[in-house]
């Protein structure tokens, strides 16, 4: 407890002194709108070029990586309602440990690029596309959920994991909410089937409170107008689906103020616009409702028995590092790391340091997934 309360306290007060982050603050959805129509009405075509001008030009270790080549073994996977989704397993001949990733809204498996390099050879890693994202279908459009998701994740467990073997779960953003949910519908298995969990930049509820960098006031009118609006765009996703795509430097600059923390390298940045722009409308508009309109996704109460890593990013301003405050506070002996100057997307600004909390995660869940794999065979 001491550490976490000591990793609590710096990055409250990271929180409280960084400069850009009432410009950054927010949802994703809401930011995008105000900025594009900032960038219309008053900054103008010639102040965008230099902004993108800037982000070009600033250091960047990842040019040239190769974002989104890693492959491994496709595995057919249906949903419960029929949804045909997208999974992927690296070492699958790997049965001593199985490591699954639920990436966060808009984007794909993709966005575990890093860790996928790093992590190779620790055990089965499984990565798979949450419906109306990357490769896997879209189903119907009450399917775009939180507890949905939930469902999905045990479809794709039950599809590329052997019964006997231990799993750990790793989620960003949305895939953390859904590993929470998953664990309220399956209590009997934390601690058993699965043996560890990492929560990465995610939030158990509460989006209401957050100000999206606005005055209290206008921040409460916005919350109240926000899930109607969604509606409406939601039933017009048709006709905008055929226009999202102009306008890419827009969504990149969003991007970056958005979602990145403030040295970002430009092809990160640039291949995260990519995989939101290919996001099913639908999919971005409703997943947003719901996980706005959901006062409590979780209370984590189910996620004890097995080993817990909760990973906050200092500049994160879509899940404030408040948020993983809050998760491990609820959950008893939960581990608590927070990435210095990363935004949202810290798998991606700060691949080093997220693989390595992630490896030693994978190792301390070994000793309780020989225990479980040992009860499984009747050892």
């Amino acid at each position: 407890m001491g550490r976490a309360t000591r990793t609590s306290r710096v990055a409250l007060e990271g929180t409280a002194s960084r400069g850009r982050g009432a410009t950054r603050g927010g949802l994703r959805g809401v930011l995008a709108a105000t900025a594009l129509g900032a960038a219309g009405a008053g900054a103008g075509l010639a102040v965008q070029r230099r902004a993108m001008r800037r982000l070009q030009l600033r250091p960047d270790p990842y040019a040239g990586e190769p974002f989104g080549s890693l492959r491994g073994r496709p595995v057919p996977v249906r949903a419960d309602d029929g949804t045909r989704l997208y999974a992927e397993i690296d070492g699958d001949d790997r049965t001593d440990l199985a490591v699954v990733f639920c990436h966060g809204w808009t984007l794909t498996q993709d966005s575990w690029h890093f860790q996928r390099k790093a992590l190779r050879g620790l055990g089965r890693l499984v990565f798979w596309d949450h419906r109306g994202h990357g490769r896997s279908d879209g189903g119907a459009r009450d399917g775009y959920a939180i507890p949905r998701l939930a469902a999905d994740l045990a479809a794709v467990i039950d599809a590329t994991v052997p019964a006997d073997t231990p799993v750990v779960l790793v989620g960003h953003s949305m895939g953390g909410m859904t590993i929470m949910r998953y664990a309220d519908e399956h209590p009997d298995l934390a601690g058993r089937k699965i043996v560890a969990t990492a929560l990465l930049c995610t939030s158990s509820g509460g989006f209401g409170e957050v100000t999206l960098g606005m005055p209290a006031l206008l921040a409460r009118t916005g919350h109240r107008v926000l899930p109607r609006a969604l509606g409406a765009l939601g039933a017009g996703s048709g006709a905008i689906e055929k226009v999202r795509h102009l306008g890419r430097d827009s969504a990149t600059l969003i991007e970056d103020l958005v979602a990145f923390g403030p040295d970002a390298s430009p092809a990160a940045v640039a291949f995260a616009e990519q995989m939101m722009t290919e996001t099913r409308m639908d999919a971005f508009v409703d997943y947003l409702r719901s996980m706005i309109t959901t006062d409590l996704i979780s209370d984590c109460a189910s996620l004890t028995g097995a080993e817990n890593l909760v990973i906050g990013a200092e500049n994160d301003m879509l899940t404030p590092v408040e948020h993983s405050l809050k998760i491990a506070g609820c959950v008893p002996g939960a581990r608590l790391e927070v990435v210095p100057s990363a935004g949202h997307m810290a798998m991606m600004e700060r691949p080093g340091t997220v693989s390595d909390h992630l490896g030693d995660l994978v190792e301390r869940a070994r000793a309780n997934g020989s225990v479980f794999g040992a009860r499984s065979r009747g050892a």
